[in-house]
């Protein structure tokens, strides 16, 4: 039987270790995942309690208890998805059990339990009802798994507005799960731990609030895969390695600005693409080909961007917890995808708007059921105030096998052609009407 944390913990050693001797002046972008997997691999060898989370758990809460290891389940897909054999592994297992049309996210996550590669029983899982139907019918077929084998089974109701009364009955939840977790902790929340763990998360989101001002910069200084990568911080907002990375990432791009350098570094920057649904985690290197081949970077794409809310004052707990509720409505994908659909709809419009693109792409997740729902809503209110057409191609974001490389790259390659061809005669960006 394979031990899938271990073999993810050696696969980041490695690349680590190849970075170290190939590319050193990059190595900051995979610091944060060789110490984020070998230490959820040892957390129980350590004396840790394993504590496994779905998208939407208070991860700072869970921080600040010193003998829990918070692992968000979504990224075993996410980081599969650049594995296709991998990948397709798991999701084969979960397909005897669910249908072939549930996300590939979910199917993963349910592969990997199910399949018994995950042999270190985790002490708990929390979930919540966010951020789509997928991973509310994956969830508690993955709770009932780990409570058959011992661990505690919590839960946090997430509503779909987001809106004070909505911040209050989160806050009310995560007050109730306190105790608990200082049950599984052994140990008693530590208030003036807890300040530290919340002063690390403020300072993560005020860096992340000054990469996104350097990404608004014409030629923009960050690459597009850099997007990838900060859609870790939802699993380690408040730890010290997060705050770390982003902070470098930050004085890299400023580093990158003061020397007239760009992302697109064959060749100067000629378009600036938004992409308007997931990240193609099966299909990273796309970016990349996009800068190369096109001079068209991917400045924001609609899940990264955010605005994340502060803890405004660590010392009184119930502002503590609403500030949490805040955050937790604010997280990717669950700020935009998990309704209503006008949040989406203003999502992307500031995206457009902030970032000044002028390539729209919506690059759609089969999984994403509801986005899709939303796709036409979303393509005509582009076109309506900016302008631009939008590229619509249903990609799998996890499972490979969907569409090739080749096929992906056909699809984005011919449009491009296009807007090339358009833009030498002088007809794009097209005008308005």
């Amino acid at each position: 039987m394979a031990n899938l944390m271990q073999e993810l913990a050696r696969l980041s050693d490695d690349i680590y270790e190849h970075i170290e001797k190939k590319n050193p002046q990059i190595l900051f972008m995979f610091d944060v995942q060789r110490l984020y997997w070998n230490n959820t691999l040892n957390a129980h060898a350590e004396g840790k309690k394993l504590v496994y989370v779905g998208a939407g758990a208070p991860c700072e809460l869970l921080w600040a208890f010193p003998n829990i290891w918070p692992f968000l389940l979504d990224m075993f897909p996410t980081r599969l998805g650049s594995d296709p054999e991998r990948a397709s592994k798991y999701i084969d297992i979960a397909e005897k059990y669910v249908a072939p049309t549930m996300c590939a996210i979910d199917k993963v996550d349910l592969g990997a339990v199910f399949s018994g590669d995950l042999p270190d029983t985790p002490d708990a899982f929390i979930w919540s009802s966010v951020p789509c139907d997928n991973s509310r019918s994956a969830y508690p077929a993955i709770e009932g798994y780990f409570q058959d084998r011992g661990a505690r089974g919590l839960k946090v109701d997430i509503p779909f507005r987001k809106d004070e009364r909505s911040f209050r009955y989160i806050a009310e939840q995560y007050k109730d799960l306190i105790p608990q977790l200082e049950e599984i902790a052994g140990q008693k929340l530590d208030r003036d731990y807890f300040k530290e763990v919340m002063a690390i998360s403020n300072e993560t989101a005020g860096y992340m609030a000054k990469i996104a001002d350097l990404r608004k910069l014409k030629p923009c200084p960050l690459p597009g895969r850099l997007l990838v990568l900060n859609e870790m911080i939802p699993a380690m907002a408040g730890h010290p390695a997060m705050r770390d990375f982003v902070k470098t990432q930050y004085e890299l791009g400023k580093m990158l600005v003061d020397m007239g350098m760009t992302a697109t570094k064959a060749q100067p920057e000629v378009f600036r693409v938004s992409w308007l649904q997931n990240m193609l985690w099966s299909n990273v290197g796309t970016l990349d080909w996009l800068e190369k081949q096109y001079g068209a970077t991917v400045v924001m794409d609609a899940f990264g961007y955010q605005k994340t809310p502060l803890f405004t004052n660590p010392d009184d707990i119930d502002t503590v917890l609403f500030n949490l509720a805040q955050k937790t409505l604010a997280l990717p994908m669950i700020h935009g995808a998990s309704g209503p659909i006008e949040d989406y709809a203003n999502l992307v419009e500031n995206v457009m708007e902030d970032y000044a693109v002028d390539v729209s792409m919506f690059v759609g997740h089969v999984g994403c059921k509801h986005t899709w729902a939303a796709a036409k809503v979303i393509k005509d209110m582009v076109m309506e105030k900016f302008g631009l057409p939008t590229l619509t191609i249903d990609v799998d974001a996890v499972d490979g096998r969907y569409k090739t490389t080749e096929e992906i790259r056909g699809i984005i390659g011919e449009y491009m052609d296009n807007i090339v061809e358009q833009k030498e005669k002088g007809n794009y960006p097209p005008k308005k009407a």
